[in-house]
């Protein structure tokens, strides 16, 4: 009896709770027919308002639609950035292919609408995600006057927040509050790695100040991977830590900075490269035939040419990409193709196919 009662109350709780997924999933159906039809009367709307502004006949009856659009958009983000994407995307008109007039009339209308006050209220009165929002918005839009909010968030308990706070101030070329928050992270492998790439791209200030702000305090890993994402930047004044880290037994920072180096193209770097070319790390050599293969000397291709048959497929194949782009002529490409040493023939003939294929 007492088995049967269990059994009851067991089937009565999962009809119970079948029953509240049933009314959840049906209430989120309600709520995301809701917001689409609200979306589908607000583009409705503007279509007519931005219209009205692109094609009125007198700046005065301009003027007269602007406001009228101000007042449709009343202090709503959702509504202004749809209204400034119609203007964007809309064709047939002038402003459409005059990028300066449009950007004119954009900031006629951010003076009635103040797009600035919208996201800082927004950044005061949000949930997390609008507060983050707002941050990055506020970057886009120049309000330095606000950094100092914005910096209250990166010390938040949610990362989303700290994220998109912390990337606001790269907009806005931080150094001390952003280096601050990559250090923050860096014992987070599986994060860290992309956000420092990402942050040194946005970053609108100086990407040596902030390496250098970083490397005072940052781990070995921190800093091999602030060394590969300079790569792209060849900053100078780095070249000295480049050429001694390459020249270390250290095989993590050996690594990142013969790939920083090898962006260089530096002749007088060639020896560093040589060496690196015959490394027992495969990484190491496949960096250094890449910085080799920037060089126009004779003793460069020749490395180039012998990675050509490295026990390694991916050195093959960088020596493969990189013997294309040299300075190589026929009568070797020749010799390489048809000679005997078929690892180097089908490195090099993968690259050309691959290439005749994208030219195609």
């Amino acid at each position: 009896m007492k088995i049967e009662l269990i059994s009851v109350i067991g089937l009565l709780i999962c009809l119970l709770i079948i029953g509240i997924e049933y009314v959840m999933h049906y209430r989120l159906a309600e709520l995301q027919d809701e917001h689409t039809a609200r979306i589908e009367d607000i583009r409705r709307r503007m279509d007519v308002h931005v219209e009205g502004v692109l094609y009125a006949p007198t700046e005065n009856s301009r003027n007269t639609e602007i406001k009228a659009l101000a007042n449709e958009i009343n202090g709503d983000f959702e509504v202004y950035e749809m209204a400034i994407a119609t203007i964007r995307e809309h064709k047939g008109t002038a402003y459409h292919d005059d990028v300066e007039a449009q950007e004119l009339l954009i900031r006629r209308i951010d003076d009635e609408v103040d797009p600035v006050g919208i996201y800082a209220k927004m950044l005061d009165e949000g949930d997390i995600y609008h507060k983050g929002y707002a941050c990055r918005r506020l970057a886009e839009l120049g309000a330095m006057e606000y950094r100092d909010k914005i910096k209250e968030c990166v010390d938040t308990k949610s990362r989303d927040l700290a994220y998109n706070a912390a990337m606001a101030l790269c907009c806005m070329g931080d150094v001390y509050e952003v280096s601050e928050y990559l250090l923050s992270i860096q014992d987070d492998r599986l994060y860290s790695g992309r956000i420092v790439n990402e942050f040194f791209d946005k970053f609108t200030g100086s990407r040596q100040e902030l390496a250098e702000s970083l490397f005072e305090k940052c781990n070995k890993y921190m800093k091999c991977t602030i060394i590969k994402t300079l790569e792209r930047y060849r900053i100078e004044a780095f070249r000295p830590m480049y050429i001694e880290g390459a020249s270390g037994n250290d095989i993590q920072m050996k690594i990142a900075c013969v790939k920083a180096l090898s962006a260089f193209g530096y002749p007088e770097d060639e020896q560093i490269l040589q060496m690196a070319a015959k490394d027992k790390d495969w990484v190491i050599r496949s960096a250094a035939i890449r910085g080799l293969s920037r060089l126009k000397s004779p003793t460069a291709l020749a490395s180039v040419k012998h990675a050509l048959s490295d026990k390694e497929w991916w050195v093959r194949q960088t020596a493969a990409q990189a013997i294309t782009r040299m300075d190589i002529s026929p009568r070797d490409l020749e010799e390489i193709l048809g000679g005997y040493d078929r690892f180097a023939a089908d490195a090099v003939k993968t690259v050309l196919y691959r290439t005749v294929d994208t030219e195609g």
